[in-house]
């Protein structure tokens, strides 16, 4: 029996050209292996180059289509688009406040369409008024999606000032609302990039990308939501699906189609595995800066089974037994910490191996030390320029797609990609990743960093962590709670090298 794809209900009009609307839903839902399910608000009589006409279903029918579904199969993700009248709106806000009282976690994405994104410009919304939507559909929305002109239209606000102006006008929004808005810029400015700011109360976060020169654009919003939805409804966090959605609709604009005289429809590139499609993070408040230059380069021919531990005799055992990469990671300094580094980094000159040390950054530097691992909080507040200016290699964890897109502007030597499954090192604020998402990871980013798989892999789970595309695997408890650790070690280099022998 096959697994049931997520469900994402679209709320939404009829678009004949299927270049937009909840065609277009469909066809980006069944890319991104969703099952789509549609609630028509209004049937539209348009072309690639204009629209003719729009006609409201009756509320009857509206309601009816809620309810039907609703008695089937409830939803893992709503978008919510086009509502064409007052009515269907302070319906929709209905459905969605029972929706949100019976299923809590239940996440709606609110793509608030004001016009066509055709060269007519004909208006697709028949409400005058984007007060109404803010009252009735902003209570209920997770994430609301305008481009600049629809965020004016909606508040009032011009989107020329600062961002961080921006935010502080947008306050009465967030006291009303705990709705994260992605303002989205890629419909003006001038340059050759443009950025989706994703804004709520507390925080600012920049999705930074290139401008594309294609003709092919119709339906750019109604892909984006609906990939956003579709990612959510996969159970990626916010952040991690936004850095996707921004990836998808790159890659869906490059491999746009003409179908038509006007702008044609967007591509279906498919799950986001193209490095170059990802978008660059950005944050006003943010202490890290873009490094000019990459980090030292591994050694690829000596990353493979990397065990992680806390003392010197772990680390010497390890690399007696044959490891060619290893990091110590001390959880409780003492006094005597600079010595122990000091232990580390000769062990590794000893045996020709890369031993990283565990976040102490700057007795990395001052003892000379092969590389420093950092995980993302400590990028806050470690001196990265630093660190390069001292020919450090650097890795850093990452926990899925958005912290990957932060990693690349730091140009680190590896990026570890954690926890696989549940750990017992240590409480981890994300999910186990699985050994699916580690593939999409390592194809992502294969040829461009090297990785390493980390969390909870233990002697009968290395060899699916292998074939997933890694370049290294860390591991801690496999070696040090094992009955006979140097067995366990020889044993698990071993099995990491038929692996690859395997893969290949």
């Amino acid at each position: 029996m096959s697994i049931k794809p997520p469900v994402v209900w679209c709320v939404g009009g009829s678009d004949s050209s299927a270049h937009a609307g909840l065609q277009a839903d469909l066809r980006t839902g069944q890319d991104l292996n969703c099952h789509v399910q549609t609630i028509v608000t209004c049937i539209t009589a348009q072309n690639s180059k204009e629209v003719r006409s729009v006609e409201p279903v009756s509320l009857a029918m509206f309601d009816a289509q809620w309810q039907t579904l609703l008695d089937d199969v409830p939803p893992d993700a709503i978008k919510v688009s086009l509502l064409p009248s007052i009515q269907i709106v302070k319906a929709c806000s209905a459905w969605l406040t029972r929706m949100k009282a019976d299923f809590p976690n239940l996440l709606v994405v609110f793509d608030p369409v004001m016009a066509a994104s055709s060269e007519s410009g004909n208006q697709l919304q028949q409400t005058d008024a984007g007060a109404s939507l803010l009252e009735n559909i902003l209570p209920y929305a997770d994430v609301i999606t305008p481009n600049l002109m629809e965020f004016s239209a909606l508040t009032g606000l011009s989107g020329d000032i600062s961002i961080e102006k921006l935010q502080s006008k947008m306050m009465r929004y967030f006291d009303d609302s705990d709705s994260r808005w992605l303002i989205k810029g890629g419909h003006c400015g001038l340059g050759d990039k443009a950025t989706d700011w994703l804004v709520d109360r507390n925080a600012i976060v920049g999705f930074t990308f290139n401008r594309l020169s294609v003709h092919n654009t119709r339906g750019t919003g109604c892909t984006l939501s609906t990939a956003l939805a579709s990612f959510i409804a996969h159970g990626y966090d916010l952040l991690d699906a936004l850095t996707m959605a921004k990836a998808y609709i790159t890659g869906a604009l490059k491999s746009g189609v003409q179908i038509g005289g006007g702008a044609g429809p967007l591509g279906c590139p498919g799950w986001p595995l193209q490095f170059e499609n990802l978008p660059t993070i950005v944050s006003p408040n943010s202490a890290i800066t873009p490094i000019s230059q990459p980090f030292p380069k591994m050694d690829l021919e000596k990353m493979g089974l990397y065990p992680v531990v806390d003392s010197i005799a772990w680390l010497e055992l390890v690399l007696k037994e044959g490891v060619k990469i290893a990091q110590l990671r001390i959880k409780d300094p003492d006094e005597h910490l600079d010595s122990k580094i000091q232990q580390a980094i000769h062990l590794g000159r000893k045996y020709d191996a890369q031993v990283f040390i565990n976040d102490y950054w700057q007795q990395a530097i001052a003892l000379g030390a092969y590389g420093v691992h950092l995980g993302q909080e400590d990028l806050d507040v470690a001196d990265l320029e630093q660190i390069q200016a001292a020919g450090l290699r650097l890795g850093i964890s990452t926990h899925g797609y958005y912290e990957i897109a932060r990693a690349q502007s730091i140009q680190p030597s590896y990026i570890a990609l954690g926890h696989i499954f549940p750990t017992q090192t240590k409480d981890m604020p994300s999910q186990p990743q699985g050994i699916t998402r580690l593939t999409h990871y390592a194809t992502l980013l294969k040829g461009h960093f090297p990785t390493v798989a980390i969390g909870g892999i233990n002697a009968e789970r290395l060899s699916s962590v292998v074939k997933a595309g890694v370049d290294s695997v860390a591991l801690v408890t496999a070696i040090t709670k094992a009955d006979q650790p140097k067995l366990a070690t020889r044993s698990l280099i071993l099995s990491f090298e038929q692996s690859i022998r395997g893969k290949s």
